[in-house]
Parts: structure tokens; sequence; C-alpha cells
């Protein structure tokens, strides 16, 4: 009896816990949320530009336009200028949910909902915030551009950090051991991007990543006669000039590499003014992989809109390149006033010459010893070259794939130290007196194996796979030569051991699946919102059948569909429990009514017995 009415409290205190739980939408009111608003946005411009990196102006501005042009919509209980803060801040500070919860005062739900759906907003601006290219002219006065004529920009990749599955680490790792996104970034020659391509792996080349900006529908568009300028990493060809390898300006070629310098390096500042801007882009943030990408080009978009808005960008200053102008400035110093002859000045020049003449020799010395270095290098590589037949390369797939398959010798990056006991060992058993070794042998051969291999699978799975095949009966590889630089040495030729390579290497290589531009992400969101909309309209009939009549209010109330299926078992265990429990009372109560009743009478027949007595 204690255990069910133990059971029955406890249900009812759950049921009571669940109903009356404050929640953090409802803790301030329309006057709390307008100081919250004053506080970030319309306190004055130096406070919106801390908080939203742009002046109130432009922020105004900014939310009609994602209003009229970007299909953002006021909710219920939140208008469009708050959501738009909280992206910004967000974006600008990169702080975590739990931050912003407390910030303004809004569910943890609400702000995921408002990123996702602000970002959606601001990625269907780019046909009037994305930067039109124009070619420099010939009568140009730009002191940078000038030299270069029918130039539209350059252009160039940065990573940034990002958050990925476990599996799909091993492709974004960089050069740096970073898990990074390669970003594809062409700017103009004020600083406003024309055209970005986020989402390829960390570990893909740039002039992958180019090339696969190239072949999209929507992708990069260059016409001729013009071009963008990019560094030594990028092939040099038409529509696409690079610089040469040199130093100081002392001929015509090192001349043009500093003027090539000078004017390629706007999408250097590009980027850094980007990444300063929004902190966002700087560390690891705290949102899938896919929203991630999303943001990336939602936080160049905005760089555009703010560039073409205010006057003065406050970040330019401190990333532009200062190339010096010779403006020494004023100052208390001690300045030279005359010209004369001077023994101590001819001492000081005559050392200056001979530290100049010491260091050319040391210099000269260096390249000697780089120069002996190459050449050891090469005889080695000569000593230990081995002419690898059928058979031997064979046995060392199958060896390999062994490996992987037993597990415990793969890491991100390739394989664990002292992995080459294992094929060592295999080869010995298999080709016995072949003499082969883990050093140098097996590692030089693992090296243009996987060398070959990638090449091969650049072919096959490239983005546009037309023409490109491989049969796995006859290891025939087909493909046009165009795809990859090496990829003529295997074109219409026999590539074996293909299906065991991709099991071997295959988790290493970077495919840019996840690589999207303006016209599949503005699609993306546009599903977005369908859905959106759809569980908005099941959400308020739901609320409409849930209102209490007590209260009157007309809040949506968003409860777990778990805890509210848990609520409502307990609540009708409670009362079937109850009933249970208040028909056993009552038959207790009848019994002990009939007991007393048989009580009193026995004592009264007991009486009448005694008194006849």
């Amino acid at each position: 009896m204690n255990i069910t009415w133990f059971f029955i409290t406890v249900c009812k205190l759950l049921q009571i816990y669940r109903g009356g739980k404050p929640r953090i939408k409802n803790i301030s009111s329309d006057v709390d949320r307008q100081l919250i608003m004053h506080k970030y946005a319309y306190k004055s411009d130096t406070t919106c530009i801390s908080n939203l990196r742009m002046t109130r102006r432009c922020f105004t501005k900014l939310c009609d336009m994602l209003q009229t042009l970007g299909g953002l919509r006021t909710s219920r209980h939140m208008d469009i200028d708050e959501q738009v803060a909280i992206f910004h801040h967000i974006i600008a500070h990169n702080v975590k949910n739990r931050v912003m919860i407390s910030r303004f005062q809004r569910s943890g739900e609400t702000i995921s909902k408002i990123v996702s759906r602000v970002c959606n907003a601001v990625i269907r601006l780019h046909p009037h915030l994305l930067k039109k290219p124009e070619p420099v002219t010939e009568n140009s006065t730009d002191q940078r551009w000038k030299w270069f004529k029918n130039c539209l920009g350059a252009l160039d990749g940065t990573h940034i950090k990002c958050l990925v599955p476990l599996k799909d680490k091993p492709k974004y790792r960089t050069r740096k051991n970073d898990i990074a996104t390669n970003v594809l970034g062409v700017c103009s020659q004020d600083m406003q991007f024309i055209y970005v391509l986020p989402g390829c792996e960390g570990s893909a080349s740039d002039g992958r990543v180019l090339r696969d900006a190239l072949i999209r529908p929507h992708g990069l568009k260059v016409p001729r006669p013009c071009y963008y300028l990019v560094d030594v990493g990028y092939t040099n060809g038409e529509g696409f000039l690079a610089s040469s390898r040199g130093h100081q300006p002392t001929t015509p070629k090192e001349l043009f590499n500093m003027r090539h310098s000078s004017a390629r390096n706007v999408i250097e500042r590009c980027f850094g003014i980007l990444k300063a801007r929004w902190r966002i882009l700087r560390d690891n943030s705290y949102y899938p992989i896919d929203l991630k990408n999303k943001i990336i080009m939602a936080c160049c978009l905005l760089h555009n809109y703010i560039r073409q808005e205010m006057t003065t960008d406050p970040f330019e200053n401190h990333f532009e390149l200062d190339e010096g102008n010779g403006d020494v400035g004023g100052g208390d110093y001690d300045n030279i006033t005359s010209v004369g002859v001077s023994t101590e000045w001819t001492t000081f020049r005559n050392k200056l010459a001979q530290n100049i003449f010491n260091l050319l020799l040391l210099h000269a010395l260096f390249h000697l010893i780089i120069i002996f270095i190459k050449i050891v290098g090469v005889m080695e590589k000569i000593r230990n070259y081995r002419n690898w037949t059928i058979t031997e390369d064979a046995k060392l797939v199958e060896a390999l794939v062994n490996m992987v398959n037993i597990g415990g010798f793969k890491i991100d990056n390739g394989f664990k130290s002292g992995y080459l006991l294992h094929p060592e060992n295999a080869l010995k058993e298999k080709i016995p007196n072949s003499g082969i070794l883990g050093k140098p042998h097996i590692e030089s051969r693992i090296k243009t194996i996987k060398k070959d291999w990638q090449v091969v699978y650049d072919m096959v799975n490239g983005t546009n796979t037309s023409g490109f095949g491989y049969d796995s009966s006859t290891h025939y590889v087909t493909a046009e030569p165009a795809v990859h630089k090496e990829a003529g040495k295997w074109r219409n030729t026999i590539f074996s051991h293909y299906e065991d390579l991709c099991i071997i290497f295959g988790k290493d290589r970077a495919q840019g699946n996840k690589a999207n531009d303006f016209a599949q992400m503005e699609e993306d969101a546009s599903n977005e919102e369908q859905s959106e909309q759809i569980e908005d309209v099941f959400e308020e009939q739901t609320t409409e059948n849930e209102e209490s009549p007590n209260t009157g209010s007309k809040k949506r109330k968003r409860v777990d569909a778990v805890i509210k299926g848990i609520t409502i078992a307990a609540k009708v265990l409670g009362e079937k429990l109850e009933k249970a429990a208040n028909s056993m009372n009552q038959a207790i109560l009848g019994e002990t009514e009939v007991q007393k009743k048989l009580h009193w009478s026995r004592l009264g027949e007991l009486c009448e017995f005694e008194n006849n007595e």
C-alpha cells in the first residue's frame, strides 16, 4: 500500500515539474529584449562595429535586404533585426550556443535555427553582393595594376579549420596537421570576392581545387583574353598568369616578379581582412562541415557588403602590406643637416663592404654544400634502385592488403612507423633469396605505386567523369589526358591492382564531395526553408490543441516527444492506480465495518448471557 502511494506521488511530482518548468525564452520581457538590442546594435556606431562588424545604417539596410531579397521572415516572438544580430555576433566572435543563450535570453534550439535561417538568407543575396569582374584598362592609373592590362583580379586558396566526422579526417588533414577545408577565393582589384568555392578537403592541392571550379556549371568563368594573377603554386597557362621564381629585381624577369607580387597580394590581404572580421573563420567552430561551408560563403558575401556600403573598412589598415613611401615623419631626432667627407664614415663603409663580401662567400659556400648533398642523395638513390618485376609487385600489393585487413598499421596520413617489417617478412617467405629490404626497396616502391595510383584515381573518379573508366577484368584505363598533368602516361594503358590499391590508399584521397558553390547552396537553402515551413505549420496546429485555457497564453510549448509520452503514460498510470487504491480502501473500510458490527453483536450476546446467569 505504501509503495503504491509512493509511486503515485513520484508520478504527480514529475508531471508538475515538467508542466511548470520555466523556460529561458519566457524570462525576458519585450522591454528587456529592446535593451539587449540597444546594447548590441543601436547604442552607437562604435558599439555596432565592435559587436556586429558594421555601422547602424548598414545593419538596418542589411535587415531590409534579407527580408525583401533573402526571404528571411519574422517569427512569432522574434523580429528580423534580432535574428541578424544573433547571427552576426556568432560569426564575428565565434561564441558557443550556451553563451548566446545567456546574452540574448533565447533557447538553444532557437539560436541554432536562427544560424541556419539567416545564413541561407545571406546566400540568396549572392547575385547582388558578388563583385562583377572588370578587366584593367589600358589607361589605368593604379600603380599596382596598370602593368597588367585585361587582368580581372587575383585568386588563391586558404585553409579554414572545420569539424568533420572521424572517418573523413585523413582527407581533411593539411600539411600542418590541421583538420581544415581548402577554400578557393577569387577577388577583384578592390578586395571584393568574385567567386568562392569552400568545402574541398584540406589535403587537396590548390591546382586541383581550381580545376574543380572551372568545370562546374556555375563555376569560375575566365573570358578570353582576360586572366587572373596566381602564385607559383599554380600552372602558368592561358587565363592564369603566374610569377617566375626570383629574388631582387636586377633583370626584367625579376622586375616583373616584383610588380606581380605587389598586385597579386590583394588576395592575401583580402583573406587577412576576412579572417580578422569574422573570427569563426580563424578558430575551430562548433558546426558540422556542411553548415560551416555555408557560413564561409555567407562571411565572404557580408565582406563584400561591408566594403560596398562603408566608406572605410575598419579592418583594412591592420592587414594591408606597408610597402613604404619614403615619409619618415616628425619627431625629435638627431637628423643629418650637412654633407661632407668623414673619416669615421669611410671606415664604416669599408667594414660594411667587407661584411657584404663575407656574406656572399658564405652564401656561395652554402649553395656548394646543398649541391654536394643533392649529389650524395642522387648517388644513394642510384645505389638503392631496384627494378621490380611483375611478380614482386603482385606479392608486395598482396602483403599490403593483408596488412590492412589485419588492422593496427594504418593512421590518418599513411602507415605507422615500423610497418615495413611486415611486407619485408612476407616477401622473404614468398620470394626467397630476392634480397628485397624494407628500407630502401619497399619504402621507395610504395611511394611510386601510390603516386601512380593517385593519378589513375583522379582520372577515374574526377568531378567530370565522362570519357573516363576502368575495366576490372582487363585492368584497362580509359581517360582524356587533360584530366591530370601526368594522365598521359596511363591513358589507354593497363594499370594492375587498382582495386587492391584503393583498399590500401583509398581513405587518404580527397574527392571534393562536400564542395558547393553559390547555386548549389541556394538550392539547399530553399529545400531547408520548405522543410522548416512544414514543421512550423505542424507545430502551430499542435500548439493550438495544447493551449491551456486557464492561463490564456498563446505562446507555443515545445515539449520533447519522449518526455511528453512519458508524462502522459505516468498520468494515465497514476489515475489507474489511484482508482484501484480508492476501490481497495473502500473494500477495506467495508470489511472493517462488518468486523465492527460482528464484534458489537457478539459483545451484546455475551452481556445478555451474563445477565441471564
